[in-house]
């Protein structure tokens, strides 16, 4: 359905493997909150996931959009931020604002706890590490959902993600929506 009202979309699909790779598209410092990721006035305007991704930072970052349309079409791009990123009011569209911008993680120190479920819930990977100090816009990073860590290529900076195994399985999974498939799958091979 097209429109600036339609039904939300399903959640995203799971990362395809609990291996990936991604080029740094962005890097923001600490207390991004969510009204720089999606202004509140916004909210209403829309179900449409995608509705959200066209006005991503557009306040905090006008280039946004542009930039991740620029670099998606190289492969994987990541967001990199300092401590408590997704901060302020609780709202999944700043999820949304992301996702649909084809990042394929967000890699920060902190997460405030609403950002973070919501990213989880929706089979967004936020990833929580030590330092993000040695990031940088350009660098390469495997990312290794499985053993929980991140790589920079051509460099031998390895960082631990700090999640659950929980989280973990629910990314891998596909959250929510395949929590619900998993669950009537194991029903119907139970009666089967």
């Amino acid at each position: 359905m097209n429109g600036r009202n339609a039904r939300p979309q399903p959640s995203s699909t799971p990362p395809s493997t609990s291996f990936f790779t991604g080029k740094v598209a962005f890097k923001f410092g600490d207390d991004i909150n969510t009204d720089y990721i999606i202004p509140a006035s916004l909210l209403q305007e829309a179900w449409n996931k995608s509705f959200f991704a066209e006005h991503a930072f557009e306040r905090y970052d006008p280039s946004f959009v542009e930039t991740c349309r620029l670099n998606s079409s190289n492969g994987n791009i990541v967001l990199v931020a300092g401590k408590n990123f997704g901060c302020g009011s609780s709202r999944e569209q700043a999820v949304y604002a992301i996702q649909c911008n084809n990042i394929k993680a967000v890699i920060a120190e902190s997460f405030p706890d609403i950002f973070y479920r919501n990213s989880i819930n929706n089979g967004f990977p936020a990833l929580a590490v030590e330092s993000t100090r040695d990031l940088q816009i350009g660098d390469r990073l495997s990312i290794n959902l499985e053993n929980l860590s991140l790589r920079k290529e051509e460099s031998d900076l390895e960082l631990k993600i700090s999640m659950t195994n929980g989280d973990r399985d629910s990314l891998l999974t596909g959250a929510r929506l395949g929590a619900v498939k998993e669950r009537l799958r194991k029903r119907l091979l139970a009666t089967a």
